[in-house]
C-alpha cells in the first residue's frame, strides 16, 4: 500500500523530523532515518529537499514560525498588557512542545545553523516581552528585568526534571505576573 500524498508531502517529512527530534535528538535527523520512518526512498526525500542542510533549515524555519512569529503576531493584535499576556499564555500553551524545545536548544549547542535560528527566536521573543512589559512601566531597567525573568521561567520550565505539570506552570506564571504588577504599582506610587 502506497502512503497517502498528504503524509508524504513536504509537511509530512517535516512532521516526521519533529518526531525524530523528540525521540532521538538532532543526531537522529539523518536522511536514512527519515526515509525509513516515512517508508519512502531517498529520491522522495530529494524531491522536496536539496540535502540534509536544506531539510534542517526548513524544519527550523517551521519551528521559528510556529513558536515565535505566529504567537507574537497574534498576541500583538491585543492592546492592553493583560490581553496580550493572556493571549501569549494561551497560544504558548497550545503550541508548547517542551521536548522539541529542549531538543532544538541541544542541537543549537553543536550546530551553527540551529544556533542561528535559536538566537533569532530568543531575540524575537525577548524583544516582544520587552514591548509587552513596557505597557506597564516606563522604567527600562524594570522592563529588561521582567522580560528576562519571564523568558527564563518559560525556558527553564521546559528543562526541569521532572517536568512541571500544566497547572503548576500556570499557577507559578500567574504569581510571577502578579509580582511584576505589584512591583510596578509600588514604583508608580513612589512618583
Amino acid at each position: 500500500m502506497k502512503p497517502s500524498p498528504k503524509k508524504t508531502g513536504k509537511q509530512g517529512w517535516l512532521a516526521q523530523g519533529f518526531k525524530i527530534l523528540k525521540t532521538h535528538g538532532a543526531a537522529g535527523l539523518t536522511i536514512e532515518n527519515l526515509t525509513r520512518a516515512m517508508n519512502r526512498t531517498k529520491g522522495a526525500f530529494y524531491h522536496h529537499f536539496r540535502n540534509r542542510q536544506d531539510y534542517s533549515s526548513q524544519l527550523l524555519e517551521l519551528w521559528e514560525d510556529r513558536q515565535a512569529n505566529e504567537i507574537i503576531r497574534i498576541s500583538k493584535q491585543k492592546k492592553t498588557f493583560d490581553e496580550i499576556n493572556q493571549t501569549l499564555v494561551d497560544l504558548s500553551e497550545k503550541a508548547m512542545d517542551p521536548e522539541i524545545e529542549v531538543a532544538i536548544r541541544a542541537w543549537a549547542l553543536r550546530d551553527p545553523l540551529a544556533r542561528e535560528f535559536q538566537e533569532r527566536i530568543d531575540s524575537h521573543r525577548m524583544a516582544f516581552l520587552k514591548e509587552m512589559f513596557a505597557l506597564i512601566t516606563d522604567a527600562t531597567d524594570a522592563v529588561d528585568l521582567f522580560a528576562m525573568i519571564r523568558y527564563c521561567f518559560y525556558i527553564g520550565s521546559h528543562q526541569i526534571i521532572p517536568a512541571m505539570d500544566e497547572t503548576t506552570y500556570k499557577d507559578r506564571l500567574s504569581a510571577l505576573t502578579r509580582m511584576f504588577t505589584l512591583y510596578t504599582q509600588a514604583e508608580n506610587t513612589k512618583l
